[in-house]
């Protein structure tokens, strides 16, 4: 049993010290940087007491991503290392955002890919005391129909909502408490970062309808993955089958979207999905064989196509 628990230990030891070496000096400096964009965000009541508070940073120079609870009634408050950032808005997409003046001097957070995560890679976040802590992903798990990834590394009410690094420093997560509070961290994908980027754009509206609409009427197509994707143009869906309620959907009364990500090959069709917010009432088997049956003029880079993920939103509605 003692030479059990000294192999436990050289191999924990072994595991840290490996994690360390992994960050260049480049990769180093680059999540040193990233505390510029972190920032504190705040939920207030009438007395502008602080009600709840988690971290939060910019996907866009005037979008900020966090884990706080948040829907257009919300007094919110930002804080950057800088000072106080003036909110114009918030609500929910795929995450909770808050849309804010468009910051000059605030860069906004490199996006990795997080559908390359595996387990055991390691993973870094800033600590309260300002130092690079470094963990490995432990394993993962699907919540509210999205591929989340648990990790070694702990998750506060101090780091709930800040981003987690790849060893390239790229962001390929955003943490969150585990239910329990006592669980390891978690981390909602970049992919839901990457959709959460093109709030705004033409066809992109703000999902649940909990915040104001803004960009054009039109429900969401199709949206980029993230930007660090590097191709000349994006997907466009030219096709697909008009969805089919069911009959307990329209015995219920069920309405609403089911957004997917969906993996655009070369040839214009889907290879791949995965819903990120679903239905009951067996719309979301509905919405994914419509995804499956849609037809795309795929990516393409250096005039040859190439295979993307993009977000696809399909709705149901009773009339």
């Amino acid at each position: 049993m003692k030479r059990f628990i000294e192999l436990a230990i050289v191999l924990a030891l072994y595991a840290s010290a490996t994690s360390s070496q992994e960050l260049d000096s480049t990769t180093t400096a680059r999540i040193e940087l990233a505390r510029a964009s972190i920032v504190t965000v705040k939920v207030l009541d009438q007395q502008n007491e602080t009600i709840s508070h988690a971290a939060g940073f910019l996907v866009r120079k005037d979008l900020i991503a966090t884990d706080l609870q948040l829907d257009r009634s919300s007094h919110v408050q930002v804080v950057s290392k800088a000072g106080a950032i003036r909110v114009i808005y918030s609500g929910h997409y795929f995450l909770p955002y808050v849309l804010v003046e468009t910051q000059t001097e605030i860069s906004p957070l490199s996006l990795g890919d997080s559908e390359r995560v595996a387990l055991n890679d390691p993973v870094y976040m800033l600590s309260d005391s300002g130092k690079i802590v470094s963990g490995r992903v432990t394993g993962f798990t699907t919540l509210k129909n999205t591929r989340a990834f648990s990790m070694s590394l702990s998750v506060d009410a101090n780091n709930d909502g800040a981003p987690v690094f790849d060893r390239h420093g790229q962001v390929i997560g955003i943490a969150f408490k585990s239910s329990d509070g006592q669980s390891a961290g978690l981390a909602w994908p970049s992919e839901l970062l990457a959709t959460l980027k093109h709030l705004g754009e033409p066809g992109v509206g703000v999902g649940r309808g909990d915040g104001p609409q803004f960009g054009v009427s039109p429900p969401p197509t199709n949206t980029e993955t993230p930007s660090t994707s590097g191709v000349d143009t994006r997907p466009v869906r030219l096709s697909s089958p008009a969805p089919r309620y069911t009959e307990a959907a329209r015995a219920n009364g069920t309405q609403g979207s089911v957004l997917m990500r969906v993996l655009v090959g070369e040839d214009g069709t889907v290879k791949s999905v995965r819903v990120t917010r679903g239905l009951p009432d067996g719309l979301t088997e509905q919405a994914i064989e419509v995804a499956r049956q849609t037809k795309f003029k795929p990516a393409m880079k250096d005039g040859k196509p190439v295979p993307l993920w993009v977000g696809l939103e399909i709705s149901f509605n009773l009339r």
